[in-house]
């Protein structure tokens, strides 16, 4: 893997219950290898609460080869909300808030072959403690798949093993340690707990 390349704001649930003004087209920016963490089934992930409220993003997640589509995950882009609010109030770019370590959680990737071929009209879901706090499909997003991989790559060299979060819906919002976190999609079914820096 390259690079971790994410789209903000390609849900106008999402852009709307943020009280944003919906883009013309969804916004780009990256997430480091170094924030990459695939947590093993009922494992724990460490979490910085000491610097804010840390809120969850759930999101498809594509892995590519040759620029194509080759596996499919779930991600949690998280976000440091009060560091990226007061970011954004200042104008200033936001990637502090999105670029801490185990900031970008992803389930081990299935093989295309594994979901149905309308997997684009499936849903996802993210359960927080066994309620659910986000539910959707990419078909309500304002792009989707082929779109998606031809805006990236207007903008950024995609190398084999890049992975693309695709965007969020609404329905994002805190996580606090020893939270129990199940992510379901297709074939994905997968639950970890977030903890606080022992």
């Amino acid at each position: 893997m390259d690079k971790i390349i994410c789209l903000g704001k390609n849900y106008l649930d999402h852009t709307l219950e943020m009280k944003e003004k919906a883009p013309e087209r969804p916004v780009l920016f990256i997430k480091p290898p170094s924030t990459f963490v695939e947590p093993k089934e009922n494992s724990n992930v460490v979490l910085p609460w000491k610097r804010g409220l840390i809120h969850h993003e759930c999101e498809i997640v594509f892995k590519l080869y040759k620029k194509n589509i080759i596996g499919l995950g779930l991600g949690l882009d998280l976000t440091l909300r009060d560091v990226q609010k007061k970011l954004k109030e200042n104008g200033h770019p936001w990637e502090i808030a999105k670029t801490f370590k185990n900031s970008a959680i992803v389930t081990p990737i299935k093989g295309l072959r594994d979901f149905p071929k309308d997997w684009q009209d499936c849903l996802f879901t993210l359960k927080v403690n066994g309620d659910i706090r986000q539910e959707s499909k990419l078909n309500n997003a304002i792009m989707k798949a082929d779109e998606i991989i031809h805006y990236v790559d207007e903008f950024f060299p995609l190398c084999d093993g890049d992975l693309i979060f695709t965007g969020t819906p609404s329905g994002v919002g805190p996580l606090n340690p020893n939270d129990l976190v199940e992510m379901s999609f297709g074939p994905i079914l997968h639950s970890f707990r977030v903890v606080e820096i022992g």
